[in-house]
């Protein structure tokens, strides 16, 4: 979820490279909706990418909370162009899972998404 149209592409398709299905977002109701849409019978997400400021409307942080209570097996990864150090903080306050700057590397994108424990499928 990222409010900046290039980011989201870009993200999109370095995913894409890496070999992960992507839903893309602006915002956190949007983010919200898809995610209640998903069938059942679909493989569950594995995590969502949260930009943490968003101007206009809800912010990663809040998108997380409302993702989280709607799947706990969810992880979160808090996105910004603030420093590391500075979203830390906020992370694990909010039980993210991780934290990654922007702009985006492939390596560091791939390192974050290696890192998090695999999820089992969804029992219907």
């Amino acid at each position: 979820m990222d409010d900046e149209e290039l980011i989201r592409k870009v993200a999109g398709k370095m995913l894409e490279f890496l070999g992960y299905q992507v839903i893309l977002a602006r915002d956190g109701e949007e983010a919200i909706e898809l995610c209640r849409a998903r069938h059942p019978a679909q493989a569950p997400i594995l995590a969502a990418i949260l930009d943490w400021h968003i101007p206009c409307g809800m912010d990663g942080l809040e998108t997380w909370r409302r993702l989280h209570a709607l799947d706990p097996a969810l992880h979160g990864i808090l996105s910004s162009g603030e420093s590391a150090a500075d979203q830390e903080g906020s992370r694990a306050r909010a039980g993210l899972t991780a934290v990654m700057s922007k702009p985006y590397e492939l390596n560091t994108l791939r390192e974050t998404l290696e890192r998090l424990p695999k999820r089992a499928p969804m029992e219907h």
